[in-house]
């Protein structure tokens, strides 16, 4: 996450670091174990916010819409949840990136249709590309 760090420094992104409790509690109540990467982007930024574009994460109140406690929720209720999946951020008109912590994959889903496509982008990547428009 060492190109993703160096993005978020120079443009001067917000990120909200995540401690090993939060990351440990929020797994427990989730039910879900992070693949380490995911772990490594919650501890290292939390989330991050840039502009108009918001990845959600850990490290704030568990009430705000970043937090991925409280963002999951109604998630859980659409069409094929992924069960080990976490929303990354919200597309528009029902659509989400979610990312797969079992498979350690990116995944477009729609709350009507489910997983709608599969990457094999890595994390970093897609937060590169998706923040700050970095291929």
């Amino acid at each position: 996450m060492k190109k993703l760090a160096q993005q978020v420094a120079a443009q001067g992104a917000d990120i909200r670091p995540a401690k090993e409790d939060e990351i440990t509690t929020a797994e427990q109540a989730l039910q879900i174990q992070f693949s380490p990467e995911y772990k490594a982007y919650l501890s290292e930024f939390g989330l991050i916010a840039s502009g108009a574009t918001e990845i959600n994460g850990l490290g704030v109140p568990v009430t705000s819409h970043l937090n991925i406690l409280s963002a999951i929720q109604p998630l859980r209720d659409g069409k094929d949840y992924p069960e080990h999946a976490v929303p990354l951020c919200d597309i528009g008109d029902g659509y989400y990136y979610l990312y797969d912590n079992q498979q350690r994959k990116i995944l477009t889903w729609s709350m009507i249709s489910g997983v709608v496509e599969t990457s094999n982008e890595s994390l970093e990547g897609f937060l590169l590309r998706t923040v700050f428009d970095v291929k």
